[in-house]
């Protein structure tokens, strides 16, 4: 006991963040949680890799629904342009789906194949009903931001957004931000998210 008290010790000493924060309840996030977002541009629902709420102490990762957009914008490091692999549409999905699954959701030892599970059209509308510190090691604490989607198809479900320091697949993030500042509020990504009051027009009568 000695000796396991004493690597606890080491481990917290060290700076490996311990245990999850919920701030959902904070009196300043009030107005944030009950905002409401509409997406922008052709998403899909996915089994996921999220954050364990559950697991306390340096957390771990579960299984949950994810939520990722199709055929993301380049991105740029070190004045370099890359292009996501990912499939423009779900029916380009569909045409290649054991191809893509196995290229966008790497299985670990003994995990079965991962998959989509559905489109999320344009327009469909969520809001965050989450916000959490989420302990990443010698990283310390990383914002993590779940999600309800709150029409559409799938009305109720609910999600954990792509955020910087979360557990999922590689891909754009919809959270920017790594870490929990409460001055500022939560930084969502102009490309897949909007205010719904500053929803685009919609044309072809959708």
């Amino acid at each position: 006991m000695k000796y396991l008290s004493l690597a606890f010790s080491a481990l917290l000493l060290g700076g490996c963040a311990f245990g999850v924060v919920d701030h959902s309840r904070d009196h300043g996030n009030a107005e944030t949680l009950a905002a409401c977002f509409v997406t922008l541009k052709p998403a899909f629902l996915y089994e996921a890799r999220c954050a364990d709420l559950d697991a306390g102490g340096f957390g771990d990762s579960t299984f949950c629904t994810g939520i990722q957009g199709f055929d993301p914008a380049p991105y740029q490091v070190d004045h370099h342009t890359y292009h996501y692999d990912y499939p423009k549409s779900w029916e380009a999905y569909l045409e290649a789906r054991r191809a893509w699954d196995e290229t966008l959701f790497k299985p670990l030892l003994f995990e079965k194949q991962r998959s989509m599970i559905a489109p999320v059209d344009v327009g469909t509308t969520l809001s965050m009903t989450g916000l959490y510190e989420y302990p990443r090691g010698e990283t310390g604490r990383v914002l993590i931001v779940k999600a309800v989607l709150t029409s559409g198809e799938f009305q109720g479900t609910e999600v954990e957004l792509p955020s910087r320091g979360g557990f999922s697949d590689a891909g754009p993030v919809w959270v920017p931000q790594r870490t929990y500042r409460p001055a500022e509020g939560i930084e969502l990504s102009s490309e897949f998210l909007a205010p719904c009051e500053r929803q685009p027009e919609m044309g072809g009568g959708q």
